[in-house]
């Protein structure tokens, strides 16, 4: 029976066989072996035990550090988005701060080369060859109200389709066709961001690439003695900083054209005075 309960792992089973014979011997030897083996299986277990806490404790400390390790990998995103973002704006303020010196200093050349010039037709070109190089625009164009203020003649233009408008004689009737027209009729500035949208915009065929334009008054006190039109290839291509720019440039553009026109008047009063003296001597 003890040997049986043994054998199905009774191990606390104690064989109280006691003697000299070999079946006392036999149940003293099993005895100790179950006592051994209840030791091992004890140890065994104990250390089951204690390697299963360690297993835990090192999933726990895993599983923290995980934790800790995404915390910092999203803070470090984070970070990294925001070190991003700012870059990009300082790029953009770089960036505007660089245009609008440009813009300053193309504004400037323009001005001074229209102060040094007295002959209204050099003049106008000119002004609109550096405009177009210095702004980089598509077409740039000038025109000035004739004398019945029913009309906005162009004068000078950059581009080659301006130069085919020059050679037809293009106008644009004031407050009736395009923004050209709004603009020399009420005195302010006008934008077309999209020129496909705008339904004030006019739609030159000789200038196919527009995507979009500005008109800006030229004025001296509250005469209006012209507009400038600016076209572009790109859309929304006109910011703050260029409208400021060019509507500085447009203010010294009207000043040096009616200089221009004064003085050719006054030339013309002098040669007519000069003709007039050569007359009465002869």
């Amino acid at each position: 029976t003890g040997v049986a309960e043994l054998e199905q792992g009774n191990l606390d089973y104690w064989l109280g066989l006691k003697g000299d014979d070999e079946l006392a011997t036999l149940a003293g030897a099993l005895n100790s072996l179950a006592a051994q083996l209840q030791a091992r299986i004890r140890s065994e277990l104990a250390a089951r035990q204690a390697l299963e806490a360690l297993n835990a404790e090192l999933e726990r400390r895993v599983a923290e550090r995980t934790q800790e390790l995404d915390v910092s990998r999203q803070q470090l995103e984070t970070f990294s988005q925001n070190l991003a973002e700012t870059n990009a704006q300082l790029q953009r303020i770089v960036a505007q701060n660089e245009r609008r010196a440009r813009l300053l200093e193309a504004s400037s050349q323009v001005t001074r080369a229209a102060a040094a010039m007295r002959d209204m037709e050099v003049l106008l070109r000119e002004a609109m060859h550096l405009i177009s190089q210095h702004f980089g625009f598509y077409h740039a164009g000038l025109f000035l109200l004739d004398e019945s203020g029913e009309w906005a003649v162009l004068r000078a233009a950059s581009s080659q389709g301006g130069q085919e408008m020059l050679a037809r004689g293009h106008r644009l009737q004031v407050g009736v066709q395009g923004i050209v027209g709004w603009t020399a009729r009420t005195g302010q500035p006008r934008i077309a961001l999209d020129t496909g949208a705008d339904a004030v915009h006019f739609d030159n065929p000789l200038l196919p690439e527009t995507r979009s334009e500005m008109a800006l008054p030229l004025k001296v006190g509250e005469r209006i003695v012209g507009v400038l039109d600016v076209q572009s290839t790109q859309e929304a291509a006109f910011g703050k900083d260029d409208i400021a720019a060019l509507q500085s440039l447009a203010d010294q553009l009207a000043i040096a054209i009616e200089n221009a026109r004064l003085f050719q008047q006054t030339r013309a009063a002098l040669r007519e005075a000069e003709e007039a003296q050569r007359r009465y001597i002869a």
